[in-house]
């Protein structure tokens, strides 16, 4: 094998001659795109990993953090919008100690930690500012620990105390929320800020905490309305929407069974009654007889006659003589009974949840519906729905023609993601074939290497060779594919020149069977050029 630049060179090129297009393709894209993977690789493992070691910073922590990084020539990354600091994860607890010295974070002098320590000259004002500022400094960090709570500032005003009741004032605090962006405080959370501070401060009911965020929004205005009876409570909101819900669900489902589904919109609203009423009912039977008392009584009287007693003319006493009379009788009878009284008590309990007013609202496409079908429409829905008439309910069904511009906007680009998707499944599938010729090329050519160091290295069965010998047989047989290549090029013929050969074989042939005819063909040549 020649070693020479030009031997080099012309050995390249008959390498590259002898591979097809596709050959050619793969053979300069396969180096190309192990050389970008690797150089990728490489490039990933040697970036360094980033974590937060501070986060929820304020612009003025943050910008004091970074001017310090800045001066110990550290590599740092910011995010959420500047109030996370993030280092390489190598140098993290070494950068975190050596701000940690500096002091930075900058947190609140005071804190109930300070309290431990007494300073020289203070006054119990002094002792119990620093308690005030304290307190604030830990409801500000309990406060940083809500979802959705970013920074917290408290300020506590708590009053001297007075000898008398009329003239001692209450204790007040202001709270400033800044929210993480994209999150809104319920009523729920807004109390529960309320009455963790009402909880933290001595004397500080929760109707004199005022709550604000950054955006200037007064979120405390909703523990005023917390005794306001007709006031939905959270779950009794929930369940409103739950019946609400529940009930549009299956009615939604039965027009959509049957009509199709986006033919129809169906809207419920509820009105439940959570009054819990408590019915005592007593009731009063004939009752029983518990003793019975029965007398009789008969009594007999008699009287009589005489005349009148005094004196006679002459001074003589008379008396009265007694005359026979009549003789009375009298019969009397009494009856009593004593009963117990036959008395029934019921407790009747309703509970709250009731429906108290139910509404239903239908609208239909104009273009699937007639006006018979509404109305039958309007009786099935008032059944499923559960609508009493006599309870108020009230139900409408209307058919209008529905804009279907978002619909065929959705069925659009419904088809153009399944086209994506096609084409992504084409693309995998190109890839996976294309692969595999990549590597049943790259097999075949590792068996053909494997083959040719076989033969090269049995000289003598499996005994191995030099460097040099294996040198020899290489040059030996690429000169043995060269000499092979030359002669099948020789003796190939191309179709023009088989053509030829025919054509001269026939003119043999015609000229030894006909001869004479040959001779007076070239006379009659000869003539005509001369």
């Amino acid at each position: 094998m020649d070693f020479s630049w030009a031997g080099i060179q012309q050995s390249v090129k008959t390498f590259w001659d002898r591979l097809s297009s596709p050959q050619k393709i793969i053979t300069v894209l396969a180096p190309l795109v192990v050389a970008v993977a690797l150089v990728s690789l490489v490039t990933w493992a040697g970036r360094p990993q980033y974590v937060a070691i501070f986060t929820k910073l304020s612009d003025t922590d943050a910008g004091a953090i970074t001017t310090k990084l800045k001066d110990l020539k550290a590599d740092y990354k910011l995010a959420d919008n500047g109030s996370t600091i993030m280092v390489a994860q190598q140098s993290a607890a070494d950068l975190r100690l050596q701000l940690a010295s500096a002091g930075l974070p900058a947190q609140s002098k005071f804190s109930f930690d300070s309290l431990n320590t007494m300073h020289l000259g203070e006054t119990d004002a002094d002792r119990k500012l620093r308690y005030v500022l304290g307190l604030q400094n830990e409801i500000e960090n309990t406060l940083k620990t809500l979802n959705g709570v970013q920074d917290a500032r408290v300020n506590i005003v708590m009053p001297e105390p007075s000898l008398f009741v009329d003239s001692q004032k209450t204790a007040t605090a202001a709270v400033t929320l800044k929210l993480v962006p994209g999150t809104k405080l319920g009523d729920d959370q807004v109390r529960a800020v309320a009455n963790l501070l009402a909880g933290s401060v001595e004397g500080l009911q929760s109707e004199n905490v005022t709550i604000v965020d950054t955006g200037g929004n007064v979120l405390s205005d909703v523990l005023g309305k917390s005794g306001d009876p007709n006031r939905l409570t959270g779950t009794q909101y929930q369940l409103q929407q739950m019946v609400e819900e529940d009930t549009r669900k299956s009615v939604q489902s039965m027009l959509d069974r049957v009509l199709g589904s986006g033919k129809t919109v169906v809207r419920i609203s509820a009105v439940l009654d959570f009054n819990q009423i408590k019915r005592t009912i007593q009731t009063n039977g004939p009752g029983a007889v518990v003793s019975e008392q029965s007398s009789t009584e008969t009594s007999t009287n008699g009287t009589t006659t005489g005349g009148t007693p005094g004196l006679t003319s002459n001074g003589a006493p008379t008396y009265p003589t007694a005359t026979p009379g009549v003789n009375s009788t009298s019969n009397k009878a009494s009856n009593t009974k004593n009963y117990q009284v036959d008395t029934t008590q019921e407790e009747q309990v309703v509970n709250p949840g009731a429906v108290k007013h139910l509404s239903v609202s239908v609208m239909a496409d104009a273009d699937v519906i007639n006006q018979g079908q509404l109305d039958q429409i309007k009786t099935i829905v008032a059944n499923a729905a559960g609508v009493d008439a006599a309870r108020g309910d009230q139900i409408q069904v209307a058919a209008i023609a529905f804009n279907k511009t978002d619909l065929q906007q959705e069925k659009l680009a419904m088809e153009n993601a399944q086209k994506r998707q096609q084409l992504v499944i084409y693309i995998e599938i190109g890839a996976a074939v294309l692969f595999g010729l990549v590597f049943m090329i790259m097999l075949l050519r590792s068996r053909s290497k494997k083959a040719r160091a076989e033969k090269m290295m049995g000289l003598n069965g499996s005994q191995p060779v030099s460097l040099a010998e294996a040198e020899l047989l290489m040059a030996q047989q690429l000169a043995e594919e060269e000499a092979k290549l030359r002669f099948a090029q020789k003796k190939t013929k191309t179709s023009e020149e088989l053509q030829k050969q025919k054509t001269k074989e026939s003119v043999e042939l015609y000229s030894r069977k006909n001869p004479d005819e040959v001779a007076r063909l070239m006379k009659t040549w000869l003539s005509e050029e001369s």
